[in-house]
């Protein structure tokens, strides 16, 4: 059951999460951070099941617990719609550099949460390549969240070396094929 991820929702799990770790700053990526990014209009974009965060300074903190209150299954989950997937700093490993400066920090009282950009994210998602991946991109790109040409610079610049860009950039092709069917 998905529920549409708005910035309470968010503030609500960062409360939740610091009260079980101890920690004040978050990282997080997915769908769930288009509840930031995305504009108001397209809001229906950030409707996922899960938020994918964790302590940015400490990842480990608590992580069975918080798996244990706040994920699948959980009475959270029950009661909110959603749940957190703990993930880890190695989600970004091969993030571009600088996805810190182009992320959105917001507060929540005492804490924050680096929320990944638009752009850092469709790389990410480009890079799993996953099906759901390659849908959500398609998604972006038919609701005009995406644009296709910025993308396309986006991978061109950050591209750690020529055979992943070639390799993001033939994914991209092919995901660009499949909105146009």
């Amino acid at each position: 059951m998905a529920v549409e991820i708005t910035r309470e929702l968010l503030g609500l799990a960062i409360q939740q999460l610091a009260q079980l770790t101890g920690e004040k700053e978050f990282v997080a990526v997915g769908r769930g951070t288009l509840a930031i990014t995305a504009p108001p209009e397209l809001a229906q974009m950030a409707t996922t099941d899960d938020v994918d965060i964790w302590p940015r300074h400490n990842e480990m903190a608590a992580l069975d617990e918080s798996i244990f209150e706040l994920g699948e299954t959980s009475k959270f989950h029950e009661q909110y719609g959603f749940y957190i997937e703990r993930l880890g700093a190695w989600t970004l490993l091969t993030q571009p550099p600088g996805w810190e400066d182009r992320a959105t920090i917001l507060r929540f009282d005492d804490n924050s949460l680096l929320v990944l950009g638009l752009m850092d994210l469709l790389y990410n998602k480009l890079e799993a390549n996953r099906s759901k991946d390659r849908d959500f991109i398609q998604e972006a790109i038919a609701c005009k969240l995406a644009d296709i040409d910025v993308l396309r610079k986006f991978v061109q610049r950050f591209a750690p070396n020529p055979e992943v860009r070639e390799s993001l950039l033939g994914s991209l092709s092919d995901i660009v094929r499949g909105c146009a069917r």
